[in-house]
């Protein structure tokens, strides 16, 4: 329960960053055309900077999730921000979300709902190496 918690919190984390930098990016206009160096004043918005500090976020907490649970187990459940991502361009961003993503949620949803039933130890054993 442990890791549902902390990787469910780490996913919206990630899903807020991407919000976030999707939400800086658009104000600065299209960045592809000026290639890199002239693009890097929009990395310097502030909602991207934000964006980029809650997606670190997202990295410490899975990091940590990986610490004491298998890999097989916590990557699956990070497709939540998937699920938060569409949720927020829908009802923050505003964007127009089809049926097909709609139904592309559900089937994520369904996805982390059978990994994370899956009776299976969550916890890989622990491997320390002493060095000399």
């Amino acid at each position: 329960m442990k890791t549902v918690a902390v990787i469910s919190f780490a996913a919206l984390c990630a899903a807020v960053g991407e919000a976030f930098i999707a939400k800086g990016m658009k104000q600065m206009g299209d960045a592809s055309a000026l290639g890199l160096w002239k693009s890097l004043p929009h990395f310097a918005n502030p909602w991207v900077i934000a964006g980029v500090v809650l997606t670190a976020v997202f990295f410490v907490f899975f990091s940590w999730s990986l610490s004491w649970a298998d890999l097989s187990f916590v990557q699956p459940l990070t497709a939540l921000s998937f699920v938060f991502g569409v949720l927020i361009a829908r009802w923050w961003l505003g964007e127009t979300v089809s049926w097909w993503r709609w139904v592309g949620v559900a089937v994520i949803i369904a996805g982390v709902t059978l990994v994370s039933y899956d009776p299976s130890p969550l916890t890989a054993p622990a491997s320390r190496s002493k060095t000399s």
